[in-house]
């Protein structure tokens, strides 16, 4: 046989090519052997020949998880946070040793910024009366919250103190669409640090994401001393989980528009999240600069460290 049979190997690792010349190359070809044991190993899971278990933790999280998020129909927050909290517990399972020790952008490990998410979640936990509710495991703590406020719709008014170091309290409905922002942005924290490609929330959430954090900038604004009363400004928010808004410039309320501003709604939430520098590449500015400018680098201050 000349060369090697890529074109058969897969039907042979699956079973399905008896020809005694390719089971002859396997033998003796090292790289086709290990491709064969690779394809094997893949079937193992995939092919109805050859069945297979996922692991038992696999099964006992991905239970849990759906039994919590048996929450309200009025709770679309949870739904968000339970989505986030799955798709970055999918990204863990497959962390080496050395990428937990890997530190993020601001020097944290990757350890360190998952042990800061579980602490967040446990003061929610706290807020709500739970006794006894800390862990330091993300994983315990997510599905703790998540398990608290599946079982409890009545909850989601009751005021909380939100992330960071504010003293606001908002309903929990909205604490729990910043858990959901936060474990998002960690999230990429996360995968930056491995060198894998980042993601986006689904544009639902990713919209609930973005009108939680507008509802804060107007406040945000006489705080930062940069207010403007009796202004707005048009922002358009162009891509998925987008839309449009005038933002008012101050709590007093809005009124005159001084400048409209139009960026990607993925870039304005890593930019709320504080990991997009001002002024911000790819947004485009009509009007007053100087208030666009405000409302941006206010807007970068919300994050929830």
């Amino acid at each position: 046989m000349a060369g090697h049979p890529d074109d058969v190997l897969e039907a042979y690792a699956f079973g399905d090519c008896a020809d005694p010349s390719v089971a002859a190359h396997v033998d003796s070809c090292e790289p086709c052997r290990a491709l064969v044991a690779t394809a094997a190993r893949v079937a193992g899971w995939v092919g109805p020949s050859h069945p297979g278990h996922p692991p038992a933790h696999l099964r006992a999280r991905v239970v849990a998880a759906a039994r919590s998020v048996r929450a309200p129909s009025d709770s679309p927050a949870l739904d968000a946070y339970a989505a986030e909290v799955a798709s970055l517990g999918v990204l863990l399972d497959g962390l080496s040793p050395a990428d937990w020790r890997t530190p993020i952008f601001d020097g944290r490990t990757v350890a360190a910024i998952v042990s800061h998410l579980a602490s967040n979640d446990a003061r929610v936990c706290a807020e709500l009366g739970a006794a006894g509710t800390f862990s330091d495991d993300w994983r315990t703590q997510s599905d703790r919250l998540l398990r608290i406020v599946g079982s409890r719709g009545d909850l989601l008014g009751h005021p909380v103190r939100l992330a960071g170091h504010t003293s606001l309290r908002r309903p929990l409905r909205e604490a729990l669409t910043q858990r959901a922002f936060e474990t998002w942005v960690h999230h990429g924290d996360v995968r930056a640090a491995v060198s894998l490609p980042a993601v986006v929330p689904a544009p639902v959430h990713l919209a609930q994401i973005l009108d939680f954090g507008l509802s804060l900038l107007p406040a945000a604004m006489d705080a930062a001393g940069r207010g403007r009363p009796g202004s707005s400004i048009s922002l358009l928010l162009e891509g998925p989980g987008g839309g449009s808004c005038s933002v008012d410039l101050s709590a007093s309320g809005g009124g005159r528009g001084l400048a409209r501003v139009r960026l990607p709604a993925e870039l304005f939430g890593r930019l709320l999240a504080g990991r997009v520098a001002v002024p911000v590449p790819g947004a485009a500015v009509d009007g007053d600069r100087a208030a666009a400018f405000d409302l941006l680098s206010v807007a970068a201050t919300l994050g929830c460290e």
